[in-house]
């Protein structure tokens, strides 16, 4: 990381057919607070909105015309997960260490008044596309970690997102990727998930947790392997803690939404996923455990 150039990821991007379509269904999941409404890109072939689910950030994106990035994003991919967005103090001295060691630089502009944005190709960061818009001051948002979502039922659900989940081949080379040029501090170190198919560990990205997934080898294929014989590496599930899971999924079964991989480990602790084929792509982890709301 270079020296004295503070960084942190500001969100987590979602290419879409139809924000309000998109919109209306993210509504019904999660407590979301808007940020910034509907919108024209900094490019006229794009549409854009922001929310937070607590203090995390997600934006929707929404191509405009039949070449932009977005409609070709999705009609090689689908909907679903699409870039990371990172601001940064100092961008120009870290793009020229990131070129010096062959890692791609694209989408490079200036927009005036001291902005600038680059891209990491996705082709040198394990498959996630990587943004970064230079602000004179990093400022975390005042914001409480934990948001209520009352159901229809009367019943509240309290969630907080943990973290953003990259699927890679190998652990160890994209963790050292990343403490290569990002302000990291290493957390749990790789170790077998729940089912015994896949490796996980995590990271701290100023405070933002990163997880890494691989699939473990001499074992059966699971949803990582999958996921990487399919797409490769990349951005792979957004996981939210909730302190109530079976009325959440209640509703969202009744709602005709699609739950797969559930699975209680005891009273207290149980996971689920909401399918990306209900999700705009976006494959949503549900972890019950217990937490005070913050």
């Amino acid at each position: 990381m270079i020296k004295g150039a503070d960084m942190r990821v500001d969100h987590v991007s979602v290419a879409v057919n139809e924000i309000d379509t998109a919109l209306a269904f993210f509504r019904r999941v999660f407590p979301l607070e808007m940020r910034v409404e509907k919108r024209r890109g900094f490019s006229d072939d794009f549409k854009w909105c922001d929310f937070y689910i607590g203090q995390f950030k997600l934006e929707l994106i929404e191509p405009t015309c039949a070449d932009s990035f977005v409609r070709r994003f999705i009609d090689k991919r689908g909907e679903g997960l699409h870039h990371m967005s990172l601001e940064v103090t100092q961008l120009q001295p870290l793009l020229e260490r990131l070129e010096a060691d062959g890692i791609r630089i694209v989408d490079r502009s200036t927009a005036g008044d001291g902005d600038m944005t680059a891209f990491i190709s996705p082709r040198s960061a394990h498959g996630v596309l990587v943004q970064f818009w230079q602000t004179p001051q990093i400022t975390e948002p005042e914001r409480p970690r934990t948001a209520p979502l009352r159901l229809r039922s009367g019943a509240v659900v309290n969630m907080r997102v943990d973290h953003v989940a990259i699927a890679v081949r190998h652990i160890d080379t994209a963790m050292n990727f990343f403490r290569r040029y990002f302000p990291v501090r290493s957390g749990r170190a790789p170790h077998p998930g729940y089912d015994g198919t896949f490796f996980f560990s995590n990271f701290l990205l100023n405070g933002y947790k990163i997880e890494l997934l691989a699939e473990q080898p001499d074992q059966p294929p699971g949803f990582v392997s999958r996921f990487l014989k399919r797409h490769g590496e990349g951005l792979h599930h957004i996981s939210v803690d909730v302190d109530r899971l079976d009325p959440l999924l209640a509703q969202l079964e009744a709602d005709g939404v699609r739950i797969v991989d559930r699975t209680d480990f005891s009273d207290e602790i149980k996971t689920a996923f909401i399918s990306p084929r209900s999700a705009h792509g976006v494959l949503i982890q549900f972890w019950q455990t217990p937490f005070h709301a913050e």
